[in-house]
């Protein structure tokens, strides 16, 4: 849990997992929608991947992301669900 949150943290992650929403990106792609280097960008994603947000596949001389929805979700849903004793009945 706290990997997932080290990753949220941060802005430019946040971003990052935004962009992805739409579609799968490569590096290269990313770096284009940011004011960043592409090694800052690949920290960026280094991070995101060990927190289990993003999943990347070679595909030919590419490395493209994708937002691991299902993790995200169930990390969202493992935190949010520790508070369901504490919410009051509406």
């Amino acid at each position: 849990m706290n990997k997932f949150f080290k990753a949220l943290s941060d802005e430019t992650r946040r971003n990052i997992l935004r962009l992805l929403e739409d579609r799968d990106h490569s590096v290269n792609e990313i770096v284009g929608n940011f004011h960043l280097s592409q090694p800052t960008i690949s920290r960026h994603l280094s991070v995101l991947k060990e927190a289990n947000l993003v999943v990347d596949q070679r595909r030919g001389q590419h490395v493209v992301y994708q937002l691991n929805s299902p993790a995200l979700a169930d990390s969202a849903r493992r935190f949010f669900g520790r508070f369901n004793d504490c919410a009051p009945d509406f």
